[in-house]
Formats: structure tokens, C-alpha cells, sequence
């Protein structure tokens, strides 16, 4: 539960009690729905209602880690770490080729970005 507080999925200086109606106004910057609106009204009830549905249960999975950092790629590299000292029996020599591009030419120039051809016309 404190691990929700500190880091919620909502942003607290979007939200505006009324206390004569008693209302809450949750303010988004966001458009969602058939109306597009970018706010909705509760009762305080209602709205508590509405943001305790977004705590998780205990022991759920918050963090999901892609790429370099998942589950795979990880384990897919300590494989291959635990077969590097098989092969370091067998002796790779690498050759590096080194490219002379001093004297290359690009066959058209490049037309102008968005932002060059903008900056000139404000001058």
C-alpha cells in the first residue's frame, strides 16, 4: 500500500473538491470518450471508490522489464557466459578492415529539413 502512495496513477493537483456540494472534479489533460470531455465529477464516496480500484493486489507484478533487462535476454546472455570458458580453447583471430570514405561524395545533395526551409522564410 505505501508503495502505491508514493508513486499513485494519479496526479494529486489535478483533483478540486467543492465542499458545498461536496463534489470532487478530477481534471485530465487528456480527452476520453464519445464527449471528449477532459474532467469528470464525483461524490467523495464515488471518487474514492473510483481510485481504490487502481491499487493492486498484494504480490502483483508492477514492473515489467523489455529488452536488455527481460527475463530472456538475460538468460539468454548467462547461457552464453557459461559457454565462453568451452570455447576459449579455440583461438578466434578478428581482422579489422579499416574503410578510407575521405574522398566520398554523396550522389545529390539533401533537400532541406522542415526547419531550415521555416527558419529562412522567418528571415
Amino acid at each position: 500500500m505505501a508503495q502505491y502512495i508514493i508513486r499513485n496513477t494519479f496526479s494529486v493537483e489535478m483533483i478540486h473538491y467543492q465542499q458545498q456540494s461536496g463534489q470532487v472534479i478530477y481534471k485530465s489533460k487528456m480527452t476520453h470518450g464519445k464527449n471528449k470531455k477532459n474532467f469528470e465529477v464525483f461524490s467523495a464516496g464515488e471518487f474514492i471508490a473510483a481510485i481504490t480500484q487502481h491499487i493492486p493486489e498484494k504480490s502483483f507484478q508492477l514492473v515489467r522489464y523489455y529488452g536488455w533487462y527481460s527475463n530472456r535476454a538475460r538468460g539468454d546472455r548467462q547461457k552464453r557466459d557459461q559457454l565462453k570458458p568451452h570455447e576459449s580453447s579455440v583461438e578466434i583471430t578478428e581482422t579489422i578492415e579499416v574503410l578510407d570514405v575521405s574522398g566520398h561524395q554523396p550522389k545529390k545533395i539533401p533537400s532541406k529539413t522542415w526547419r531550415e526551409c521555416s527558419k529562412s522564410l522567418g528571415s
